[in-house]
């Protein structure tokens, strides 16, 4: 076997591989079986079909076909480990000759993790930091929940108004006015009480409410640090990014968009005419934080590589059982996929916040 391996723009990866005639021929056997567990001969059942009656119904192709099936997994995997290269999506294969007793020649095509040189992630992620910037839950913050959750609990009553018209010369009529009062609950420790056994005054719910939105305003602040982060490490890094990897990320932004329209209530054809584009020109606009999303998850994935942080079987796990208790039907497999790209992306985050 030849493989001859040619680095392509947009990371991607070119081999040009010959099996030899002989050893093309050594998949013969497979080949064959193959094709006898699927034609259809008359009097024979399926797998006992002799091959000169396939060949004389179906010709030699279906036979050489499914050998060259066979013969290039093979070389695709011995290509890959031979030149050390990392695929990030299944690769295209052109078959460029196949002939009975000939070599099998073939093209195959697949993008790769791209090479990316490093800037100093971590003095990148400390200055990035560096706001001083505090969290800090004021009286007011607090009051200002306090008022909602009363809105939240706010009744009604009716007030109807007769008046009675009795002019000289008229009809007595009588007109009714309808008023709407809005009734507020007490800011105290009975409206405190009304939201479960776990508040005895109102100072109860009054502390709970400020370590909630101490927990808001902290999740605010590292979602903000961390965008700031993964923003100077894109500007700061060059990649020819694989074009695969871009419509991956571009697809996963088109699903999450129709998903928020359908859980207001939309559909994507409405949408579609309310903003005046095809779907093409709404990814043509979503192209660059495409593109900046994609880099950012291989700048991620390199870290983890230099720094060998990775998400364990048993954090995995945890989150796993959590997944399939609340999601129906949730794929497993793909469940501990994402949970392993989260998981370890989560460290990742964490390890450049506190970067010194």
């Amino acid at each position: 076997m030849k493989i001859e391996k040619k680095n392509l723009p947009k990371s991607e990866v070119e081999f040009k591989i010959v099996i030899e005639s002989e050893e093309f021929e050594a998949y013969h056997a497979k080949g064959l079986s193959a094709v006898q567990q699927v034609v259809e001969i008359d009097g024979f059942r399926k797998g006992n079909a002799p091959e000169n009656l396939i060949v004389k119904k179906y010709g030699d192709m279906i036979i050489l076909e499914e050998m060259a099936n066979l013969a290039l997994r093979d070389a695709y995997v011995k290509a890959v480990e031979e030149h050390k290269v990392s695929p990030i999506s299944d690769p295209q294969v052109t078959i460029t000759k196949i002939a009975k007793a000939n070599p099998l020649e073939l093209t195959i095509v697949v993008p790769v993790m791209p090479e990316v040189t490093l800037p100093e992630y971590k003095k990148i992620a400390k200055n990035a930091v560096k706001d001083d910037e505090k969290v800090d839950v004021t009286d007011k913050d607090i009051v200002d929940v306090l008022e909602e959750l009363r809105k939240g609990r706010a009744t009604q009553n009716e007030h109807v108004h007769d008046e009675n018209c009795n002019h000289e010369g008229e009809a007595k009529t009588s007109q009714q006015t309808n008023k709407v009062e809005v009734l507020l609950p007490e800011l105290d420790d009975d409206f405190a009480k009304s939201f479960g056994d776990t508040f005895k005054s109102l100072d109860d719910l009054k502390a709970k409410v400020g370590e909630n939105l101490k927990i808001e305003k902290e999740q605010k602040l590292k979602e903000k640090r961390r965008s700031r982060i993964m923003e100077k490490l894109v500007e700061e890094t060059k990649s020819d990014i694989p074009e695969v990897v871009v419509e991956g990320e571009l697809a996963t932004m088109l699903a999450q968009m129709k998903q928020d329209i359908a859980r207001f209530g939309g559909t994507w054809e409405e949408y579609l005419a309310h903003s005046k584009k095809t779907e093409e020109e709404l990814k043509a606009d979503w192209r660059k934080d495409a593109e900046k999303r994609a880099l950012s998850q291989i700048l991620l994935h390199k870290i983890a590589q230099i720094e060998k942080l990775t998400a364990t079987e048993e954090e995995i796990e945890v989150e796993l059982v959590r997944i399939l208790a609340t999601v129906q039907d949730a794929d497993e497999h793909r469940a501990k996929a994402y949970l392993y790209q989260a998981l370890t992306n989560e460290k990742v985050l964490k390890f450049l916040e506190e970067s010194k």
